[in-house]
């Protein structure tokens, strides 16, 4: 389940016209990055992870087992570890994270215990991944470093997908810390591996749409819109090709789309991603986070001239939050409320 931390980007509005904001200095900060142009502005919401965006092993559907080298055999036979290790991922997902640490240590004793080195390997892997989630970057950094040597003197090749996952993670890490240049070659790199080998298997494609996705959102950070879109798109194509249809990810990248496009002063095409992407989020299974795209559209709409749609895209917004109980939502639906209150002022003046 995808968290509903949003990333905000703002705009100055004035008179119903967009302002090309590409040019707007970005300010960083370790753990999110605002743009800010103005006193006054419109806030588009992203439905993004603040910290950790959407993981390999979820959304992507990438096996837990398998992604270290964890097989069905090693599950029949060292079953005990096994589903230790499945707690700990399930309590890491329901941000039990105190939990989720005391599994870790108890699966690393048991894989030490059976001198089980694919086991030892995930499960520093996924104390990594724990720390990452809980914004301790000094530590999981040292801990995915540490499965990264590991890995190279197992004689691990620098294309195989492991080394490539761990090395996008530490880009990651880099951009959180505004180590811009240090995190434009780490993703520069993950991209280099993995488009030599991205239609050989589906973990291959799989890998290469996340690598896409986190990229584009690296890219749109620093202000590179237009850049951002072309990975952008990759990713969606990917996700197109390798998940079944209508799903949630399709959803959320349709919303990045239409926010980067709008980003890049391309309105037809914002609006015309965001409406596809709430058709496809009327199909999903989880509405929990639909109403952000109405909200989103409702703003859009309005930079765009269209007052009544706009109006009627945010009450749709807020309905579904309501409905959904989704805070997020509700906020973003009373902000286009106000949105709309600003600008009919504006017009009576």
């Amino acid at each position: 389940m995808i968290r509903s931390l949003h990333k905000i980007i703002k705009l100055t509005f004035k008179s119903q016209k967009i302002r090309n904001c590409v040019s707007a200095k970005p300010t960083f900060s370790p753990m999110y990055t605002n743009y800010t142009t103005a006193p006054k502005v419109l806030k588009i919401s992203n439905k993004r992870e603040e910290l950790n965006p959407p993981s390999l092993i979820g959304i992507w559907a990438l096996s837990v087992l398998t992604w270290l080298g964890l097989t069905s055999e090693d599950e029949n036979k060292e079953s005990e570890l096994i589903m230790t290790l499945k707690r700990a991922v399930l309590c890491t997902k329901r941000e039990q994270y105190n939990k989720a640490e005391q599994l870790l240590h108890v699966a690393l004793r048991l894989a030490q215990q059976q001198e089980n080195d694919q086991g030892i390997l995930y499960c520093y892997d996924l104390m990594a991944n724990l720390a990452f989630e809980q914004q301790d970057l000094d530590k999981a950094e040292k801990l995915f470093v540490n499965v990264l040597q590991i890995l190279l003197n197992k004689g691990t090749k620098q294309d195989d997908l492991k080394v490539i996952h761990i090395s996008l993670k530490l880009a990651r890490i880099c951009q959180l810390r505004a180590e811009l240049d240090k995190a434009d070659l780490g993703y520069q790199w993950c991209l280099e591996q993995i488009v030599k080998q991205k239609d050989d298997t589906l973990d291959c494609q799989l890998l290469y749409g996340v690598i896409q996705d986190w990229y584009a959102q690296f890219l749109l950070d620093k202000g590179e819109a237009n850049k951002a879109l072309t990975h952008l798109k990759e990713a969606y194509q990917t996700c197109e090709k390798t998940l079944e249809a209508n799903n949630e990810k399709s959803m959320l990248l349709l919303n990045d789309l239409g926010i980067t496009s709008f980003r890049a002063g391309d309105v037809t095409g914002a609006i015309a991603y965001l409406n596809q992407g709430i058709l496809v989020g009327n199909k999903v299974d989880d509405q929990t986070h639909i109403g952000v795209l109405h909200a989103n559209l409702g703003l859009v709409l309005l930079h765009h001239g269209a007052l009544k749609e706009a109006q009627k895209y945010c009450k749709e917004a807020w309905n579904l939050g309501r409905k959904n109980e989704n805070r997020e939502t509700i906020e973003q639906a009373n902000y286009c409320f106000d949105q709309i209150k600003l600008n009919l002022g504006n017009e009576e003046k």
